[in-house]
């Protein structure tokens, strides 16, 4: 008797496990995602040709700042082996704003504890900016995933990420992010474009201090 009270209390939990793990989890984890309203969502395309050579641009000002180990790239692991991927780039209603997923692929053997059976590994970054002609200036929004074994795997974690989750997130200064990117209002009114501009500000003062007053002013670390 004992023996099957036992029996019918695994199954019991087992039963209870599934369910919360088939609906109630994947319900709770939903429900605080803000997909974006379809008479929002951003339908903004471009030529492949404007495509295609707005990457290129864009390659050349990361590897600008892999070069100089700034914006994402501080570690010292980025460095001239360190490739360049434009995985997806979105441009606002009237073409002078961006938003670019950023991919470096790296050797394996950069990291602490490589995994032997992959040759490389993936980091991707979310950079904002704009756009005048065919000139930009981006910079990272410091958000992003690293470590990623595949390509694809990044790209598919980035665009589940910025296009469903990012309405939901906040910013380290817990201010709400309110659209996805695929949200036409997100070129407006995103709490990220506050950050570019404060964050440029913050730059251009320091270049400002350093100029006038290069002996109290100093790089960082």
């Amino acid at each position: 008797m004992k023996k099957k009270i036992i029996i019918i209390a695994i199954v019991v939990i087992l039963v209870v496990l599934f369910l919360y793990f088939r609906y109630i989890y994947g319900w709770y984890e939903f429900k605080f995602y803000k997909e974006t309203p379809e008479n929002y969502v951003n339908n903004t395309i471009i030529n492949k040709e404007k495509y295609s050579s707005d990457s290129a641009n864009i390659v050349l000002q990361i590897q600008g700042f892999v070069k100089n180990n700034q914006e994402s790239f501080y570690s010292k692991e980025y460095d001239e082996s360190t490739q360049i991927i434009v995985d997806t780039i979105l441009y606002s209603p009237d073409y002078k704003k961006i938003a670019t997923f950023i991919i470096a692929k790296n050797p394996t053997n950069k990291q602490l504890m490589p995994d032997k059976n992959y040759k490389w590994y993936y980091d991707g970054f979310l950079y904002i900016g704009n756009k005048d002609r065919d000139s930009f200036k981006i910079n990272s929004t410091g958000e992003g995933r690293r470590n990623y074994k595949e390509i694809k795997e990044l790209s598919d974690v980035l665009e589940k990420l910025f296009f469903e989750k990012y309405s939901s997130t906040k910013d380290n200064n817990g201010n709400e992010k309110l659209y996805n990117l695929n949200d036409v209002r997100y070129w407006e009114k995103s709490i990220d474009w506050e950050n570019l501009e404060y964050n440029r500000k913050m730059k251009r003062d320091f270049e400002e201090d350093k100029f006038k007053n290069p002996e109290n002013v100093y790089e960082p670390k």
